[in-house]
């Protein structure tokens, strides 16, 4: 790659060639009415196509930009693919993006002939590629080449992700081929080729011995295609698909060659137009699907391709397995890859047949990644057979923060559970992604398995099956138990008690039908006389509170009568389960009593008429107590996630104590240490803590039956989040961080 640089250089975007030809064109554009036709049409195809990814681009007219800079990347690749006709003696038949389809009414080559003929231009472009070993250039080639014209705000805005060969490869290996001669690939979201180039190659490698130069061309062109919506990446991929046959077409005597890469709309959304290939009609019923689907959000899209959504897939392949959202086809802006590959899956994939997709790590958890965890196409059963977990690795680059992983698919087959998982973790130095080989090398790679957090439920989110294990250890902190009193009908108050006592002493107090995960569901009132067990103020309290003093002189008899060993020291009305931490500024708390694991954070309450005081766990809690505000929340967003919440059902389950302090003492939980991960956890637990108030509108039972989106998202990411720090050791203090094998 290192030695083609300069090649981009002299034909990339700060290049000398693309600025004499964009200045050219965008001079003739204001006289040729070819040119300004072709624009108008490309345009309204664009904005069809894709909605308007121009809006908000900083440029005086951006689609004007967008548009010259496709007719430069086209020109240049056209001139790679007539050097390589003239160098290895074939001729390519359908070398424009907008052959094989009536996509477009115009060519680009007479295009390119308006804007600056054909002489010193194609000369330059022969003088730089007798630089260029073409039959050795591959994927990275062509990144260098689409990257150096089209402006990475573009790629992102119509959901282009490069994805590395290395990706590319383990998707492509991890389908299930029986016979590479016949069996049929489709890429229907081709990019710029890399997933086409990949099959071609492994086609190459099982066929190359057994069959001659030519007819292994004939096969791999007659069972590998590809669909792309972009003219731009059509042409692309075009060059990537003949530079990939280039070693076949070196040793064989081909003279004619068409490449089956298409120009539509592989969903039949914006458009649905007849493909030709080799003389008549192609019937795009494959065995194998491969890609990585458009990440585009449902909100970016025109209204009418939402409104083809709705009226083509939504009802037909039920895209909607979550309540709520009738009128999108996503939850929180959701991207459209899944409903493009059950939409992909409905109209090419043949029964028994698999696909490989690139896609968000994420859809295992949460409302967004619903869909693909019915692992249902309408009623046709699409189980997810393996998957490569990339965890916190970028092989989108540093850029690209979005965490990715690649699923198979098997088609026709009944899902089971644990699903197949490769994790893959830094191994300490720089990773490579590309070739699968490099992943191998550079990358620690560890076994394991997806599982429903709800063992009823495969929708529900699903987590690693070593995760939950890893979530077991050691508890750095205190559990407390909260107050007993032994005397509730003393102690507990009703508001019109409260004109009979001074308030000093009474607080918010919890009892276990109070707490929800990230929420309180109101409180009582209870009257708590000292400030830690065994206190003695009987004195200041007689003197400040002779209300609340009299109060409970009056239920002496009562309060001595109390059975419990602890309550005989201190005075008459003493409690226990009470101290400094009892006044912490934040408590995590949870019901010790029966094995429903519902965790949240308490700090004060503005009650109606106490005002703002500090909440008081009872005596059916538990909690742990911080100062910290942040570790407060991180603790709860640990506790409250998939992985924990999994672990706490494995150590509680048939036991008789409930959740206990040993049950939760056998659970992971670190001082927290400030990093960019514990520190996203706690933020996530504080906006749960904001979307709960929100519906605690309804009886407890009414808001335990419905289904919270907004607060899905949130537990979503939290889960994503405590299980990548346990896969990946990031929880763990760096003295006992855990490592991963690697093979």
């Amino acid at each position: 790659m290192a030695g083609q640089r300069p090649v981009f250089d002299r034909w990339g975007r700060d290049s000398r060639l693309y600025d004499r030809y964009t200045s050219s064109a965008v001079d003739r554009l204001s006289s040729s009415e070819e040119l300004r036709e072709a624009r108008t049409e490309w345009e309204r195809f664009f904005v069809n196509s894709h909605g308007d990814v121009f809006d908000g681009i900083d440029a005086d007219d951006p689609r004007e930009d967008l548009f010259v800079d496709a007719l430069y990347y086209d020109f240049v690749v056209d001139r790679i693919v007539r050097f390589a006709e003239r160098r290895f003696g074939f001729r390519v038949v359908n070398r424009e993006a907008t052959d094989n389809t009536d996509a477009l009414s115009f060519d680009f080559r007479s295009l390119h002939e308006a804007v600056v003929g054909a002489g010193d231009a194609e000369r330059t472009a022969d003088d730089l590629l007798e630089t260029v070993d073409l039959a050795d250039a591959g994927s990275e080639f062509l990144r260098g080449l689409y990257e150096s014209v089209v402006s990475r705000e573009i790629r992102l805005r119509l959901g282009e992700y490069y994805t590395p060969r290395g990706v590319a490869e383990l998707a492509v290996g991890e389908l299930d081929v029986g016979d590479y001669e016949s069996e049929t690939f489709l890429d229907p979201g081709c990019g710029s080729g890399v997933f086409l180039t990949a099959c071609i190659d492994a086609k190459r490698r099982a066929l190359e011995d057994d069959l001659a130069p030519e007819t292994l061309v004939d096969v791999v062109t007659d069972t590998v295609y590809g669909i792309d919506l972009n003219p731009v990446a059509v042409k692309s991929a075009k060059l990537g698909y003949l530079l990939a046959l280039l070693p076949v077409l070196e040793s064989g005597d081909v003279d004619r060659l068409e490449l089956p890469v298409f120009l539509t709309d592989s969903l039949g959304l914006t458009r649905d137009d007849e493909i030709r290939f080799d003389g008549g009609p192609l019937d795009l019923t494959v065995d194998h699907l491969v890609g990585n689907p458009p990440w585009i959000t449902w909100g970016n899209l025109s209204e009418s391709v939402r409104d083809a959504w709705r009226e083509q897939y939504v009802e037909r392949l039920d895209l909607l397995p979550h309540r709520g959202v009738e009128a999108r086809l996503g939850h929180a802006n959701d991207d459209v890859s899944v409903p493009f590959v059950w939409a992909c899956v409905h109209r090419y994939l043949d029964e028994g047949g698999d696909a490989s997709f690139v896609l968000k790590r994420g859809i295992t958890k949460g409302p967004a990644g619903r869909l693909l965890r019915t692992q249902r196409v309408d009623s046709r059963p699409i189980a997810v057979r393996h998957v490569h977990d990339f965890n916190g690795l970028r092989p989108f680059g540093d850029d690209v923060s979005v965490r990715s992983a690649v699923y198979t698919l098997r088609a026709d087959r009944e899902p089971e559970f644990p699903i197949a998982v490769d994790s893959w973790t830094r191994a300490g130095g720089e990773p490579s992604f590309s070739t699968a080989e490099s992943m191998r090398e550079s990358l620690a790679r560890e076994e394991t398995g997806l599982l429903p957090v709800e063992a009823a439920d495969p929708t529900s989110s699903w987590i690693r099956e070593d995760a939950e294990n890893r979530a077991l250890g050691e508890c750095e902190h205190d559990i407390r138990h909260g107050v007993k009193d032994d005397a509730k009908d003393v102690y507990s108050l009703d508001r019109g008690r409260l004109d009979e006592l001074e308030h000093d002493h009474v607080y918010p107090y919890l009892r276990s039908k109070h707490v929800v995960k990230y929420g309180l569901f109101g409180h009582d009132l209870h009257l708590v006389p000292i400030g830690k067990a065994h206190e003695d103020n009987e004195s200041e309290l007689k003197s400040a509170c002779p209300d609340t003093y009299e109060y409970l002189e009056s239920n002496r008899g009562a309060l001595e009568d109390r059975s419990s060993s602890w309550l005989e020291q201190g005075t008459f009305y003493n409690v226990f389960g009470l101290g400094e931490y009892t006044w912490s500024d934040y408590k995590v708390v949870w019901c010790r009593l029966g094995f429903k694991p519902h965790f949240a954070v308490v700090s004060t309450v503005d009650d109606e008429d106490l005002g703002e005081k500090t909440v008081v766990p009872g005596d059916h809690f538990m909690f742990v107590s911080t100062d910290d505000e942040y570790e407060a929340h991180f603790l709860c967003g640990l506790l409250n996630s998939a992985v924990y919440q999994k672990s706490i059902e494995g150590i509680a389950s048939g036991g008789k104590s409930g959740l206990s302090k040993t049950v939760i003492g056998e659970l992971e939980l670190p001082e927290y240490r400030e990093t960019e991960e514990s520190r996203r956890l706690a933020e996530l637990s504080k906006e749960a803590h904001e979307i709960v108030p929100r519906y605690t509108d309804v009886s407890k039972r009414r808001y335990n039956e419905r289904t919270v989106e907004e607060l899905e998202v949130v537990q979503a990411e939290i889960d994503e989040l405590v299980e990548g720090m346990l896969s990946e050791g990031s929880l763990f203090p760096a003295s006992g961080r855990r490592t991963l094998t690697s093979y």
